[in-house]
This record gives structure tokens, C-alpha cells and sequence, in this order.
């Protein structure tokens, strides 16, 4: 049981980090309704996710709140709960993705301890779409019901889902390219041979 919950935190402290780090390494301020030509932390997310699997939910979003630039814990302003629900919308799109991936057969993102690349592109993809809309919807629900205008529609969908893919695909490939390689160099025993979202 200890030896659980030790691995649960450890997980989650390593998805941490990481997401830290990929957002610090950032190119760029986010904008809200603008976005950012490439965000690296949707693509970190679901590397956590693929590596350590749905367990590390609560490290990723924590990673995702405490990394926001504009976050605050006023509550009474409509605006920042708006970003908290983007905070939860960032840390759940990709594991909505992948979800949506197993739950259609569509993929296996390990053979043989080896990526699939191709279905890291679908996963990049398919992991932008959902962020982009859900994002939209919450950051028009609130802006609609705080002062009745309405975020515009095309280029908010074109920035983010645009910043989004480039991140989660520089991210993926990264880790396809250097990250798996270097674990199975240095720790063999601790390469992804399974997919953890099963």
C-alpha cells in the first residue's frame, strides 16, 4: 500500500516538473483570446499522461494553475474563474484525447516500447481540438454572462488550436525522439512497453 503511494506521488511530482519545465521553456506570453503561436504545456500534459497514465490528473493540473501567469484565487471575479476552468480544461483535454482513442480502437501508442508516431500526430491533433473548443465555450460563457460581448470566434479557434497542435506535436516528437530513447539507455526497466490509459 505504501509502496502505492509512493509511486502515486512520485508520478505526480515528475509530471509536475515537467509540465513546470515545458512551460517555462515557452516561447512567448499567452494571451487570453489570443493565445500563443506554440504552447508546449498541452503537449507536456499529454506526455505525462502517455508515460504515467490518468493517476497524474491532479499533478497536471496543479502544474497548470501554478504555471498560468495570470491566475488568481478572487473568486468573486468572473474572469479568474474563468481561468480556472481553463486551468481544468488544459490539464483534461488531453486525457480526454487519449480516452476518446482507446474508447474508438484507434490506437496504441506503444509497440514493443517503441512510440507509434502516427498516433502521436492523431493524439496532438485530436488533443488541440479538444482544448481549443472547450476553452472557447468557458472563456464565452463567461464572457457572455459578465458584460454580453462574445469572444470572436475564428480567430480565438484559429490561434489556439494552431498554438496547440505545434505544441503537443514539438513535445511528442521530443519525447519519441530523446526522452523514451534516453530511458531506455539509462533506467531500461522503466520504458513504456503498455499504454496506461487502458
Amino acid at each position: 500500500m505504501q509502496s502505492k503511494l509512493t509511486e502515486f506521488l512520485y508520478q505526480n511530482i515528475i509530471a509536475f516538473l515537467v509540465i513546470s519545465l515545458f512551460t517555462f521553456l515557452n516561447p512567448g506570453e499567452t494571451v487570453p483570446f489570443i493565445g500563443n503561436m506554440i504552447w508546449l504545456q498541452i503537449g507536456a500534459v499529454s506526455l505525462c499522461y502517455l508515460l504515467f497514465g490518468y493517476k497524474i490528473f491532479l499533478g497536471a493540473l496543479i502544474a497548470v494553475i501554478f504555471t498560468s501567469h495570470d491566475f488568481g484565487f478572487d473568486l468573486s471575479r468572473i474572469y479568474d474563474i474563468s481561468e480556472m476552468f481553463g486551468h481544468f480544461v488544459g490539464a483534461f483535454s488531453p486525457l480526454l484525447a487519449i480516452i476518446s482513442m482507446r474508447f474508438f480502437k484507434l490506437s496504441n501508442f506503444f509497440e514493443d516500447s517503441k512510440l507509434v508516431f502516427q498516433h502521436l500526430i492523431f493524439l496532438g491533433i485530436l488533443t488541440a481540438f479538444y482544448n481549443t473548443i472547450l476553452t472557447f465555450f468557458v472563456y464565452s460563457y463567461f464572457e457572455i454572462k459578465s458584460d454580453g460581448s462574445l469572444v470572436e470566434p475564428f480567430s480565438f479557434i484559429k490561434n489556439y488550436l494552431l498554438g496547440d497542435i505545434l505544441g503537443s506535436l514539438i513535445v511528442l516528437f521530443f519525447a519519441a525522439l530523446v526522452i523514451v530513447p534516453g530511458i531506455r539507455y539509462f533506467a531500461p526497466k522503466l520504458v513504456p512497453s503498455e499504454d496506461k490509459t487502458k
